[in-house]
């Protein structure tokens, strides 16, 4: 989820849980909400140790990490402020979770209870960056940050209530439509959420015997029809198939190969190598999303070229 929604949505919860503590107390809140994000200075260390566990909502996104993290802040934040250690770890633990609870909520898998498994968990229901929402939220913070400085009375006022309403309904919707699709749909129609909540794509991988067939669809609750917008077929033992196989391993070296797990393998063949990109259906928004490309020699087999990155297709 982006960097102002993760804090507007901690802004309202610690006014109208907090309001009665120290300002202090708010803030710190508010600055353990979006700590997690800064887990990017972990990215160089990543590329030494080669561990996707220290890439974006890696460790950092993980309950044990939260409290470790909260017991560090909470002991720097009570020495300074003499407020009891306990209420400080306990806010801070609360709503650093409450960052790692939205982005549980969105496209990205996250080691929830690592270290006691590396398995990653996700409840799909918004996009990694929800650009839609991202612009509102950003709206609503710009607005607070100037009322509060020159009629901060709006602050503390029944317009939060509104603004807490719109988000609830908001997440409800998304909600409400993952959960009809999942009891409605076959197990193999996975829900990947639009920019709005009234769209959405289905995600469509059929298996049977050496036959694979992957489909992307987009669809809306305002109209009958759907668009088919990415489609691939492979069929027997073929030299694709071999390729594809290979590959299953080699994207979950990239983080979001790891994270994301819905793809449309694309093949591209001339003489003398074979192009195969994995497009990730998490991404997917006006023909744009994010592949994994892997160019392989026809005789060999050998891979040539291997990247990432945001194309269109």
């Amino acid at each position: 989820m982006d960097f102002f929604t993760h804090l507007l949505i901690a802004v309202l919860i610690s006014v109208l849980t907090l309001n009665s503590m120290p300002f202090s107390i708010v803030l710190y809140a508010c600055i353990m909400a979006i700590l997690a994000d800064f887990d990017i200075i972990l990215e160089p260390l990543r590329k030494i140790i080669k561990s996707n566990l220290l890439a974006h909502k890696g460790i950092s996104h993980s309950i044990f990490y939260a409290a470790l993290v909260s017991a560090l802040t909470g002991g720097i934040f009570s020495v300074i402020t003499k407020e009891s250690f306990f209420l400080a770890w306990l806010i801070g633990f609360a709503f650093y979770d409450l960052h790692i609870l939205l982005d549980f909520l969105t496209a990205s898998k996250i080691p929830l209870f690592y270290p006691l498994t590396k398995k990653r968990y996700r409840f799909f229901i918004d996009r990694a960056i929800n650009f839609s929402l991202a612009l509102i939220s950003a709206g609503i913070v710009m607005f607070y940050i100037v009322t509060f400085f020159f009629w901060q009375e709006i602050v503390f006022s029944g317009l939060i209530y509104y603004i807490v309403g719109f988000y609830l309904v908001y997440f409800i919707i998304r909600i409400t439509i993952k959960i009809v699709i999942k009891i409605n749909y076959p197990n193999n129609h996975k829900f990947i959420p639009g920019i709005s909540p009234f769209s959405y794509l289905i995600y469509v991988r059929t298996e049977k015997g050496d036959y694979l067939h992957f489909k992307l669809i987009f669809k809306s609750l305002f109209k009958h029809n759907s668009q088919l917008v990415l489609e691939s077929i492979i069929v027997g033992n073929s030299h694709n198939k071999e390729l594809l196989s290979k590959s299953s391993d080699l994207i979950k070296s990239f983080p979001f190969g790891e994270k994301w797990i819905y793809f449309v393998p694309i093949f591209e063949e001339n003489e003398n190598s074979t192009t195969l990109d994995f497009f990730f259906a998490e991404s997917y928004f006006k023909g744009h999303s994010y592949s994994i490309k892997i160019v392989f020699d026809n005789v060999t087999h050998e891979i040539l070229e291997l990247s990432d990155g945001f194309n269109r297709k």
